[in-house]
């Protein structure tokens, strides 16, 4: 009896179901999975994938190197809205859709975004100002997947931190989806890591007062956003 290869048991989605391109550039369908294959199309930012097939568990393919991280993937078969199919890598795809519409008045676009992913939990947490600390504003907002979004108005800047369950989304999904949503511009991006701390610093080349750090803590992602004037 010939031995069929394991399907990849790790992945976040299934056969039938909807998966969104989360890269800004967009992706590049394939004929066959294999980044070297031939190129056939290109799924681009936003656009709905359709799973066809679960890929291999031993397709694993690293598209990102970061001092010791490595953001890897499978590459899954899908189609198009066209019917057409391809492979296309799974480690750009989330099993929710890009943020097109503006935020409602009085709701941070952080906290906008992660309502597609849970509800609130209770009323906003009001932080008082302090003026040793430089605060003049700031909220919390629990969700009721054990997320947290806080925002922090100082006086010359503003914090958000997003404190995502890694049963939300995992370290290299949260780092894929939010640099995104926070930097349209993916060519001028400069990706780090700090050895010692293990944060990942995401910043706009363009704009230095501007930065995310990503950060795994226990069953949390914390994904901090600083903005200085």
């Amino acid at each position: 009896m010939v031995e069929q290869p394991q399907k990849a048991s790790t992945t976040f989605y299934e056969v039938n179901q909807k998966v969104y391109v989360h890269a800004h550039f967009g992706l590049s369908l394939r004929k066959s999975p294999d980044p070297k294959a031939e190129k056939v199309g290109v799924a681009q930012y936003g656009e709905a994938l359709e799973v066809v097939a679960l890929p291999e568990a031993d397709q694993t393919y690293v598209a990102e190197t970061v001092d010791e991280f490595q953001l890897k993937g499978h590459w899954v078969k899908v189609k198009n809205a066209d019917q057409k199919e391809a492979y296309v890598f799974d480690g750009y795809l989330a099993s929710f859709p890009t943020i097109e519409e503006e935020p409602e008045e009085d709701i941070a676009l952080p906290e906008w975004f992660y309502m597609t992913l849970s509800k609130p939990k209770g009323e906003r947490e009001i932080t008082p100002p302090n003026e040793k600390e430089g605060i003049v504003e700031g909220y919390k907002q629990a969700y009721q997947d054990g997320g947290e979004f806080e925002l922090i108005l100082y006086n010359g800047g503003v914090t958000q931190f997003l404190r995502i369950p890694t049963s939300t989304l995992t370290f290299s999904q949260a780092l894929v989806v939010l640099r995104s949503f926070y930097f349209s511009n993916a060519k001028n991006l400069k990706i780090v890591r700090n050895a010692k701390t293990k944060k990942i610093k995401v910043n706009d080349t363009g704009n230095p007062y501007e930065w995310l750090e990503f950060e795994e803590k226990g069953d949390k992602v914390i994904v901090g956003f600083y903005s200085a004037d």
